[in-house]
């Protein structure tokens, strides 16, 4: 190597140095500098004669004139002494990148093969939730990962994982019991539960709900009623109260299709099969952006997805409902096919013959049938689908005298409806990472209500029609959605997710009773969410989302902010908060006539005709959970505006009502194992109010009908194998009326159950008695005003004595 050596005297330059050269080797350059300012230089030969640089500028020291130039030709200089030393520039190598595995599978019933939603898999760094269909995705710089998974009713698994795309772990329930499928959907002594782990949450599962009277109507009402914060009083089976919400506020979803209220059998029957039931989970309030779309609060309920192994039947035979369930195996044990039904055995069956002396209260007959599909298919070990069904009608009529002897005055109602649904789901794990899920789901429900008030004298008078309302209220939903799940990395799972809504609400009212004009309405929206579950340390953990709406009218977009955080103060400790703003693009709207009465109809929310609904969720908990002991205590505060309310006055005419409501209240539960027995005790108190007005002209907050200051539950499941024994309590202080106050609310259920074996089938034998002591409670909003002041109240469920017998084929 030549080294250029150029000395000359030392002399200090705080002058300013101007650089003029145009193409110039740095050779020559700095051997001008050196002559005009005596600079001492060292730099290799090759390099300085390998740059040529164009420069016109002025510098203010030597130090930059020289950064300048070394820059130009990639090169950096340093100063030794008096020397200015020109060298390659060094780059600082990049530390190597570090080698991540990918560990992506599925969490799976033992035995049957039924996936496992929302179980929790902890590694040594974070805790992980399986998505709905018991997937999870996450990636690792350790080549091997010991990990634990738990899920509500099994037995927790410690196992050692190697990356792979197609993992399979494997959980056995917890609960030892028959091997069986009865109606109820059960195989435990008592329901299994979680409850108080984040934000006015709940969960169920079917390996626990066991024993609960009239499990074999509703499900999921019956077992919900027993907990905190969803009204049991009442009895709105057909649209639940949660946390004080309104009809048509809380979003019902079956594998993707939504729900809408239910009417029929007393409205005792849930629309959901209990037979297709897998898991169950409520958000009351103060959720995250992947759940729902109302205002209100949210039930999903998962059905299963079948056994692909074996053959499967199942039925049931009550003196009030006739039921029947069959699962086949197809193609090699890579899918099955689940039909159930149900369809009551009379038409005409009154169940409260106790009560045909009371003036005062409607008592009707029923008839009801349902049906449901699904086909599952393990189409890889990466692909996965479902196609869900389910069409169901009911009817219900009754007639009530006023009371009045010389012209007695009767009101009749009959309701027909029907609820029909469709869904497919198809679900990717991808070989890189990350779950997809595309899911379809079409919605149509169809109620028809005729409500006439007529004198009838006797049976040789005609009967004379005073007053007839017809109405019905189509409404259909459309849902087309894709959502991705990228693979856990570090602290961080990033979930994104477009939908496509549509929606569609027509209305038809009886000439002369038309408030609300015959219409058709659409509005169709795009929706869009990011959604991110952040670990931030073992202990406390945050999600936080963000949704955007566009509707299809209008230029406003609605930004839905959420935000959920849980700390775990020990390992029976945990405190959790939610918060966030909803939106709901459809309504049930109330429609008041000048006797008071009301009747709710679905409209579609273009929000500027008709509002759109928009509340704020405020969240705080406690809950605590011990071996044989847990307890929840969790405070709730929200604001609802955007509500349409049209009135009519005692001249006829009519004005429509804007309002908004507020809930606050707070929720107590409390559940204590004994050996194989199980006692529980749930409180809420809470208030609810509500204002409307024309214009800006609003009344003062008033108590909503649905308000309610005390609820108090209790529960009490005993396990005396191969006897059981269920009892229920509910004591509610009553509902505020215009013409006066509900009596409080007060049921006692019982069910007693017998498990045997004959001929190789699994049989459950038993009685399940509601209303043990035969109260008399009204249902809330269905009650009737008539001329003269009277108000004519529906019955809530009488004394009910149901006996049965499941029986299991496997």
């Amino acid at each position: 190597m030549l080294v250029l050596t150029l000395f000359c005297t030392t002399k200090s330059i705080a002058q300013s140095i101007r650089l003029d050269y145009q193409d110039e080797l740095l050779n020559e350059i700095l051997l001008d500098l050196n002559d005009r300012h005596g600079i001492q230089i060292s730099i290799n030969s090759k390099l300085s004669n390998a740059c040529s640089i164009s420069i016109n500028q002025t510098f203010s020291t030597v130090d930059l004139a020289l950064q300048a130039l070394a820059s130009q030709c990639s090169l950096e200089v340093v100063r030794i002494g008096e020397v200015y030393a020109f060298r390659v520039l060094e780059i600082p190598e990049e530390a190597p990148e570090r080698t991540t595995y990918l560990f992506q599978g599925v969490a799976l019933e033992e035995g049957s093969g039924e996936p496992l939603p929302f179980a929790v898999l902890s590694t040594s760094d974070r805790n992980l939730i399986t998505d709905e269909n018991g997937r999870f995705s996450f990636r690792s710089f350790l080549s091997e990962q010991n990990v634990k998974l738990r899920s509500l009713g099994y037995q927790e698994q410690d196992t050692l994982l190697r990356p792979g795309e197609a993992l399979q772990i494997s959980l056995i329930p917890s609960v030892t019991a028959l091997d069986e499928v009865v109606v109820t959907g059960n195989r435990g002594s008592a329901p299994i539960m979680n409850i108080g782990e984040k934000s006015g949450y709940i969960q169920l599962n079917d390996v626990g709900n066991n024993l609960v009277p009239g499990l074999s109507n509703n499900l999921v009402f019956n077992n919900l009623r027993q907990y905190p914060g969803i009204t049991a009083a009442g009895e709105s089976i057909a649209d639940f109260v949660i946390w004080g919400s309104y009809a048509g506020q809380n979003h019902v979803i079956y594998d993707g299709i939504s729900l809408f209220n239910s009417w029929g059998i007393n409205d005792d029957m849930g629309r959901v099969n209990p037979y297709m039931i897998k898991h169950v989970e409520v958000y009351k309030g103060g959720y995250n952006v992947p759940y729902g779309d109302r205002v209100g609060g949210v039930v999903m309920i998962d059905g299963k997805f079948g056994n692909t192994n074996r053959l499967e039947a199942g039925g049931s035979l009550t003196n009030q409902l006739v039921s029947a369930y069959v699962n086949v195996p197809l193609f090699n044990g890579s899918s099955a096919f689940q039909i159930a039904g149900r369809k009551t055995l009379s038409e005409e069956f009154d169940l409260a013959s106790g009560f045909d002396g009371d003036t005062t209260l409607i008592v009707p007959g029923y008839n009801y049938n349902d049906l449901h599909l699904k086909f599952s298919s393990n189409l890889s070990q990466s692909d996965r689908l479902e196609v869900s069904a389910v069409i169901s009608t009911d009817s219900y009529e009754g007639t009530r005298r006023t009371g009045v002897r010389r012209q007695p005055v009767f009101q009749g109602v009959k309701v027909n409806s029907e609820q029909i649904g469709t869904s497919l789901k198809y679900v990717r794990s991808w070989s890189n990472g990350g779950l997809s899920s595309v899911v379809l789901s079409r919605s149509r429900y169809s109620p028809e209500l005729v409500t006439n008030y007529f004198v009838d004298r006797n049976v040789f008078s005609p009967v004379r029609e005073l007053r007839a309302d017809n109405w019905t209220n189509l409404i259909t939903e459309n849902r087309s959605r894709i959502s991705h799940t990228f693979a856990a990395l570090k602290v961080h799972q990033l979930q994104l997710n477009l939908e496509y809504i549509d929606n569609e609400a027509s209305f038809g009212a009886s000439e002369g009773d038309n408030i609300v004009d015959t219409s058709t309405e659409k509005l169709s929206r795009v929706s869009v969410y990011g959604y991110d579950q952040v670990q931030w340390s073992d202990n406390f953990s945050m999600q936080v989302g963000l949704k955007a709406e566009l509707p299809s009218e209008g230029s406003d977009v609605y930004w839905q902010p959420r935000v959920n955080a849980r700390l775990d103060l020990s390992k029976k400790w945990n405190t959790h908060f939610g918060w966030g703003i909803y939106n709901q693009f459809i309504s049930r709207n109330s429609v008041v006539d000048e006797l008071g009465n009301r009747a709710d109809v679905w409209q579609v929310s273009n929000g500027t005709s008709i509002p759109v609904l928009r509340a704020v969720h405020n969240v705080l908990g406690l809950g605590f959970r011990g071996e044989d002991f847990e307890m929840s205590l969790e405070a709730f505060y929200k604001t609802t505006k955007g509500f349409t309310r049209y009135f009519i006055d005692r001249r006829g005419v009519s004005f429509i009502g804007e309002g908004d409501s507020k809930a606050k209240g707070i929720d107590l539960f409390a559940r204590k194992h004994i050996g194989n027995h199980v006692a529980w005790v749930s409180y809420s108190l809470s208030e609810v109010e509500e204002r409307f007005g024309v214009e800006d002209r609003k009344s003062a907050y008033r108590d909503a009908p649905q308000n309610q200051l005390h609820e108090l539950k209790a529960a009490v499941i005993l396990n005396l194998s191969p006897f059981e024994l269920s009892m229920t309590n509910v004591y509610g202080s009553g509902f505020t009326r215009s013409r006066g106050g509900f009596k409080p609310y007060w049921r006692t259920d019982l069910a007693f159950q017998y498990r045997f074996q004959s001929m190789k089938r699994n049989l459950e034998a038993g009685i399940s008695i509601l209303n043990l002591f035969n109260n008399k409670n009204a249902r809330l909003n269905q009650s009737v005003s008539v001329p003269r002041g009277d108000v004519i109240n529906t019955v809530g469920v009488p004394f009910t004595p149901t006996l049965y017998l499941n029986v299991g084929i496997r």
